[in-house]
């Protein structure tokens, strides 16, 4: 048992020799297996218990166990209450994910840089059949990894019968969760009715598991690399290119998608990241993710963002000024001879009109409802809506600003001027309406 978990740690490098490291300590068997292995291999090791408080004097009795075990092995303890109930209320959650989540979120905040969890073989295997029975890609079929950030599993490749002969040989006592007993949850179910049915078939098969998963792991880390070099490979300025996105194939694709929306902190199931792929291959048209967020496909881009909010009213301009809307700095710069750039700032994007051609009041704001422009060189008006569906990605029209006069629009960011206000060989004075993003 002892040359297996030795074996495992230097396989996937879990902890240099020595190492300090945190035991994640339930008093159940396999976390007093992982204590002991960790104790006599040699490691400094410590150990945190959480009390979720949900099973009376049961939970004050596995609190008590773990204090003594560590106590009389000498290694450092620390007892942590967890307030389940209370934050399953709050969070609106199961009790078994709520649990979870708060166990790791005090693991997590240990100063202690590498931490253990008790996770086993069979751990593994359960794992991998609740996916599959929830439908799954490769990676959910790999179970449990051995290594995930700071937590490692030191007893991945240990079976629950190699861990309860490893204390029975040491007369090491444990204690259980009665929970385990019960099948009203899912785990429990697949433990106690499917593991048995395919031992029955194979008497080896979290073996025959371990050597799937470890083949199909080896699998995905490679596309997941192949996603990562297509990400890199398109990426353009605010977003990632549609062509070479939707050429590629479905498995590099899909694993490109997961990388974005676990980027974003987005939620994802199986049917959103094929939704997404669909989306990104039909070239046009925005999904709804996640709150504000959303994943457009449009003008070329694939984008996951939020939409930009504009900032509110307008801004009315006479002479030179300088300002800011939109995120974005605009400048109106008026100049008595068109050739002359010696003052026009090179990080700005400008827009030049016929000064005199400018009838009335300036206004710089963004678009609304019967806006409309004759562009210089299109031959035809269209209304800027119409415009905005074929020319500006969605998630930027809303903040897409417009230069307008007492006749309408003047100008429109990244699309050009109205015909009325063009420059030509006798323009006197030139307006630069100037874009620079922030």
């Amino acid at each position: 048992m002892l040359d297996k978990v030795r074996a495992a740690i230097k396989e996937y490098s879990m902890l240099e020799e020595g190492e300090a490291v945190l035991c994640c300590l339930s008093g159940g068997a396999d976390s007093v297996t992982l204590l002991l292995c960790l104790y006599e291999l040699g490691y400094k090791v410590s150990a945190v218990h959480v009390n979720h408080h949900l099973r009376g004097e049961e939970s004050d009795r596995d609190e008590s166990f773990c204090r003594e075990l560590c106590k009389r092995l000498g290694v450092s303890f620390e007892a942590v209450d967890a307030d389940v109930t209370g934050y399953c209320r709050e969070k609106g959650c199961s009790v078994e994910l709520g649990a979870r989540e708060l166990r790791y979120r005090i693991f997590g905040s240990s100063p202690i840089e590498r931490i253990a969890t008790a996770h086993t073989l069979s751990d593994s295997l359960e794992t991998a059949l609740f996916n599959l029975s929830r439908g799954t890609a490769a990676k959910g079929l790999c179970g449990i990894p051995p290594v995930r950030g700071r937590f490692v599993r030191p007893l991945i490749k240990c079976t629950r019968e190699e861990i309860e002969k490893f204390l029975s040989e040491r007369e090491q006592s444990f204690v259980t969760d009665s929970t385990n007993l019960s099948d009203d949850y899912t785990r429990n179910r697949v433990r106690h009715s499917i593991v048995p049915a395919l031992k029955s078939i194979n008497p080896d098969a979290e073996h025959a598991f371990m050597r799937m998963s470890e083949a199909l792991r080896a699998d995905d880390e490679y596309l997941c690399a192949g996603a990562e070099a297509l990400l890199a490979g398109a990426e353009i300025p605010g977003g990632y290119s549609l062509g070479k996105l939707s050429e590629s194939p479905q498995p590099l694709l899909s694993r490109a998608v997961v990388r974005l929306l676990t980027g974003k902190g987005v939620p994802y199931d199986y049917a959103r990241v094929s939704e997404i792929c669909s989306l990104i291959r039909s070239g046009s048209g925005r999904m709804s993710l996640s709150g504000d967020v959303f994943a457009f496909a449009s003008g070329g881009a694939f984008r996951i963002a939020s939409p930009a909010v504009p900032e509110t009213g307008e801004i009315h301009v006479s002479g030179d000024c300088e300002f800011s809307l939109c995120g974005k700095t605009v400048s109106i710069k008026i100049s008595g001879n068109k050739s002359d750039d010696d003052k026009i700032h090179r990080m700005f994007t400008y827009i030049a009109l016929d000064y005199d051609k400018i009838k009335g009041e300036l206004v710089v704001r963004t678009r609304r409802s019967g806006d409309y422009i004759r562009l210089n060189g299109r031959g035809c008006g269209k209304s800027i809506k119409k415009l905005f569906n074929e020319s500006i990605p969605l998630e930027l029209r809303e903040s897409t600003l417009l230069l307008c006069d007492s006749e309408g629009v003047a100008a429109v960011e990244g699309l050009g001027l109205a015909e009325r206000c063009a420059v030509d060989s006798r323009t006197a004075r030139v307006l630069r309406f100037g874009i620079k993003y922030d």
